[in-house]
């Protein structure tokens, strides 16, 4: 049974990071353009699932019966990361580019919002 859920367990490690190098290629050939949010949050939520598989395939391969517990922080940062980059986002709203050059935000007003009432 141990077998079998290393070779599951590896399976899904390499298809994870080959989801990464894809992201990674594909930002890479594009430019800094709107892909960023695409690696930021595939790196964020598909690592959070790599550390997740190394926890768990760790204790099978090496036969230690503790699993490394100290990775869930990794795991947590990285979803915590990809999260707050997606409310970010979400809430900067559509600014088409010629608006932040304008210095226009998502409502369209140029006036700061520390002067707004």
């Amino acid at each position: 049974m141990d077998q079998l859920m290393i070779l599951i367990g590896t399976t899904c490690l390499v298809v994870l990071v080959v989801n990464i190098v894809a992201a990674l290629l594909a930002f890479l050939r594009r430019g800094f353009n709107e892909d960023w949010l695409l690696v930021v949050l595939l790196s964020g939520t598909t690592g959070a699932a790599v550390v997740v598989l190394v926890i768990v395939l760790v204790p099978l391969v090496s036969g230690s019966p503790e699993p490394p517990l100290r990775l869930v922080d990794v795991a947590v940062i990285l979803t915590g990361t990809a999260a707050l980059t997606a409310a970010v986002r979400a809430a900067a709203g559509a600014r088409t580019p010629e608006d932040a050059r304008a210095g226009h935000d998502s409502s369209g007003s140029i006036t700061p919002r520390e002067e707004r009432p």
